[in-house]
């Protein structure tokens, strides 16, 4: 199975991004599938080769995270006629962007899903805070030994 390959959770997010080819230096505008420290994956209503190099913007709440990446594959999905087009990050670097990405996106559903059981609004800082004391060890395995 395709998903026992993968090293990396992915993370549903439906956001926009700008993707621009590298080569061709043209940009455009489309939505993400999923994000994981690894990856992206995103519909498209072209098809983009596989091995095309990609620069994609990410707007997240108020920060707009930039990563290189390798297009890896791109398959014509049926019931949408668009391509699902996954790609990989160029580095680590770019692959810590996507992982500070997603935490974002984890503690915003974070954040709404204790708004609705509460009964009313949870503060972006609240849920931050809970989120990073809850989540902090398993962070910074990402980030790998310090010196």
């Amino acid at each position: 199975m395709e998903n026992e390959k993968r090293k990396f959770f992915r993370h549903p997010i439906k956001v926009p991004i700008q993707l621009t080819r590298v080569e061709k230096n043209t940009s455009s505008n489309g939505y993400a599938e999923n994000l994981s420290q690894g990856g992206l994956a995103f519909f498209w209503p072209e098809h983009i080769p596989e091995g095309t190099h990609l620069q994609l913007s990410i707007p997240i709440e108020k920060q707009l995270f930039k990563m290189n990446a390798l297009v890896t594959h791109a398959q014509k999905d049926v019931d949408t006629g668009l391509f699902k087009t996954g790609v990989c990050f160029d580095d680590s670097v770019d692959s810590f962007r996507a992982k500070l990405a997603e935490e974002i996106l984890q503690i915003r559903q974070y954040r709404e899903k204790m708004s609705l059981l509460r009964g009313h609004p949870f503060s972006e800082e609240e849920a931050a805070k809970i989120w990073i004391d809850r989540n902090a060890e398993n962070f910074a395995k990402v980030l790998g030994p310090t010196s």
